[in-house]
């Protein structure tokens, strides 16, 4: 199983890291978890939250003691500011049953919030342990003379990277480090130490891991006080994780080439994903897929390559505008379910997991071979010569909006297609064009299907005409030409402005 690890460790410096005298940030592990698999705990306040969409019966929000598990004849301690006392000298330490939440060791990442009670130890402290029956190790911990560490692997196969920060007692640190398929990174206040190829952990799950601990061994365990931890068993997008305040918010857009190109010299910069990125402030990152001539179903055909680096936070689609009609062909003779249409640029515009309308009835594609088109279910009834095969673009956007939502992403956004401000044939203040109409009303017909947002981007841009922003029918602030609908770089901030305001509403 393809596994990363990111491991973040803020020492010094910030507005309340080290001895800088700012106030900790509290409560961050619950916020973390969200609605994310997984748990968190915060142990200053004695709160615990576990999330698992598999096993119901699972999820808790509660006193942490209920769910942990209790190892040494010592009670729990807590310190009103620093957390739960695990201190090398009582004999104390607590796991969590495996069982009681998704443990995934294909995705499995870990934010904790702690002090140590000394800078060095000749005892190794465990923040974190996972040991399935000493065949395969997930470990965090410090050993003599050196700063944490992490090791995968057991014996001699280990796999351990250190870092070079020093540690002091009585100091406050973060740490937030992850696994996953999307590759392998450390980063600490003094950058990133590694990023580089993946980790394998057995499939197998271990009956406890360890919290602030070695689970059988408890004597050996964090040496101090735990304020907070959380632990998220799902893969998480690397954009967010490559910082020591983890998890920036990332905003991933699936779309065409008026969501990306590279046909009028706009840099990535410069289209809608990264302003909005931009203007939601520093801890938002964009991810932006759009590509030329994209029809809906290859939307939804790319969908593995969407979600690669993990479901992103905020995710949209801007679908439709390539969605044209493809005729179906006489010869090889049709069937109920499969048939060839008659132009190779129709037929590459279908793709498998795609959604089509042919004589009223939607049917996902099953496979594409050049003109072949196969389907997964049949039709009624066999098309014949010249009937219409319609890519079906609001079947499509809702198959990747419920793809993307499974995946993990918190928030789906649907973007209508925005305004043609042109001379002539275009939209203006009391008329849609018909064709772009059309595909307004589909995307929104899927948002509202889905239950998610719609940003209405036709309705904002009429606004900025009716305010004088721009003239009806200049073409020449928000296009690239007089009947062109791709978008200058005002246009293309016009239209974040638009999905923004959905965001932060």
């Amino acid at each position: 199983m393809g596994l990363s690890l990111t491991l973040g460790m803020a020492l010094t410096g910030g507005d309340w890291l080290g001895n800088s005298g700012g106030a900790a940030p509290q409560g961050q592990a619950l916020a973390l978890i969200g609605g994310r698999q997984g748990f968190a705990i915060d142990f200053v306040n004695r709160q615990m939250i576990v999330n698992d969409a598999g096993t119901p019966a699972n999820a808790f929000n509660g006193d942490p003691e209920s769910k942990l598990t209790r190892y040494g004849t010592d009670p729990y301690e807590y310190d009103p500011a620093k957390g739960l006392n695990l201190s090398a000298s009582r004999d104390f330490g607590i796991a969590i049953a495996t069982d009681a939440f998704p443990y995934n060791p294909s995705a499995i990442h870990i934010f904790a919030r702690f002090e140590l009670n000394s800078g060095d130890s000749t005892e190794q402290r465990y923040l974190l342990m996972v040991d399935n029956a000493g065949n395969d190790r997930f470990a965090v911990y410090t050993t003599s003379g050196l700063g944490f560490r992490l090791v995968t692997g057991g014996g001699d196969t280990a796999d351990t990277e250190v870092s070079s920060l020093t540690l002091a007692g009585g100091v406050e640190y973060r740490m937030f480090l992850g696994a996953d398929a999307g590759g392998r990174t450390w980063i600490d206040d003094g950058g990133v130490q590694t990023n580089d190829q993946l980790l394998q952990l057995a499939a197998a799950a271990p009956s406890h891991i360890g919290i602030g601990g070695y689970n059988n061994q408890v004597l050996r365990n964090l040496d101090g006080y735990l304020a907070e931890i959380a632990v998220i068993c799902e893969p998480l997008p690397m954009e967010g994780r490559l910082t020591l305040d983890p998890l920036d918010t990332v905003y991933g857009a699936e779309g065409d080439s008026h969501t990306f190109n590279i046909s009028f010299g706009l840099n990535e910069a410069e289209f809608y994903p990264a302003r909005v990125a931009d203007a939601m402030g520093p801890k938002y990152k964009s991810r932006n897929v759009g590509g030329s001539g994209d029809s809906s179903a290859e939307m939804v055909a790319q969908l593995p390559d969407f979600l690669d680096k993990g479901a992103p936070d905020i995710a949209s689609i801007y679908a439709g505008s390539n969605d044209g009609d493809a005729a179906v062909a006489a010869s090889p003779a049709p069937s109920s379910s499969v048939f060839s249409v008659t132009d190779s640029g129709d037929a590459g515009r279908l793709a498998a997991g795609g959604w089509v309308i042919i004589n009223g009835e939607s049917r996902e594609i099953a496979s594409v071979n050049a003109l072949e088109v196969t389907l997964a279910n049949p039709l009624s009834t066999a098309p014949v010569a010249a009937d219409v095969v319609e890519i079906d673009t609001q079947k499509n956007i809702e198959t990747w909006v419920a793809a993307v939502q499974a995946a993990g992403a918190g928030r789906v956004l649907v973007i209508g297609s925005h305004y043609l401000n042109f001379a002539s044939a275009g939209d203006t203040v009391t008329t849609e064009q018909s064709l772009r109409g059309a595909v307004r009303i589909k995307q929104q017909a899927a948002a509202t299907a889905m239950g998610v947002e719609y940003v209405d981007t036709y309705a904002h841009m009429r606004q900025k005409i009716l305010d004088g922003f721009v003239a009806q029918g200049d073409w020449t602030v928000w296009h690239q030409g007089e009947t062109n609908t791709h978008l200058t770089a005002a246009g293309e901030q016009v239209v974040a402005e638009a999905i923004v305001a959905v965001i932060g509403a």
